[in-house]
């Protein structure tokens, strides 16, 4: 699909577009749930992804009948999701170059993140993505998660810009639900070599990966000396 506009700025998710944190969120998951001997339901786990973490550990509470109040699993998943993410997250193909030649071509750059503040400044940190964007909008900041607009609304109003004149990357159905809640266009990165992705919101456009995502953007390239 061709591009009706040239986009102002940009905004990007950070879970599983930028860095590829979603297997190590299972495994945090795993780790909480076999405290409360439990196993993982195949059914339950791809509803969480996209979501805040208190929407996410809402619906294991449910989904699993655990007992204790949500809070308290926040707080322990919290822990282990950090204790995952240290020294293993890495960025996802393309992160470090897509981030890169949008600042060349001078677009401002927002993060917009379900993830709470403490796992987001992890992953950035361990991704060398720290420092790179204009504005970073986390899940702990709005009131409501994907796919409510919120989180790119938040974003788009620290960026100064009108919802039309930004195009959202995403990985998650729930993300592009969101973006075109939010009046804006979107890019679909399915990311990961044969991922079904299904996305009953329409996007913009799908590519493959975060390299391709770049080539439809029309990003100039790197030069060699560029340090990533």
């Amino acid at each position: 699909m061709e591009r009706t506009q040239p986009a102002r700025a940009l905004i990007f998710d950070m879970d599983g577009l930028l860095v590829d944190s979603e297997g190590l969120a299972a495994e945090a998951m795993d780790r909480l749930l076999a405290e409360y001997r439990l196993e993982r339901d195949p059914d339950i786990q791809p509803r969480l992804l996209g979501r805040r973490l208190v929407e996410a550990l809402a619906i294991v509470r449910d989904g699993y009948g655990i007992d204790d109040e949500l809070d308290v699993l926040i707080a322990r998943y919290s822990v282990l999701r950090t204790e995952a993410l240290r020294g293993s997250v890495r960025p996802m193909p393309g992160a470090r170059e897509i981030v890169e030649r949008a600042r060349l071509a001078g677009y401002p750059l927002a993060l917009a993140t379900s993830g709470m503040r403490i796992h987001v400044d992890v992953s950035l940190g361990e991704t060398g993505l720290a420092g790179r964007f204009d504005s970073e909008t986390t899940g702990d900041e709005v009131t409501r998660g994907k796919p409510a607009p919120d989180l790119f609304l938040t974003a788009a109003n620290r960026l100064g810009l009108e919802p039309a004149e930004l195009i959202v990357l995403e990985d998650s159905p729930l993300g592009i639900e969101a973006a075109t809640a939010a009046g804006m266009r979107s890019i679909a990165v399915i990311g990961h070599p044969g991922r079904q992705a299904v996305f009953p919101v329409e996007p913009t456009v799908v590519v493959d990966t975060l390299f391709d995502a770049a080539g439809w953007l029309g990003l100039p390239a790197l030069a060699e000396t560029v340090a990533l």
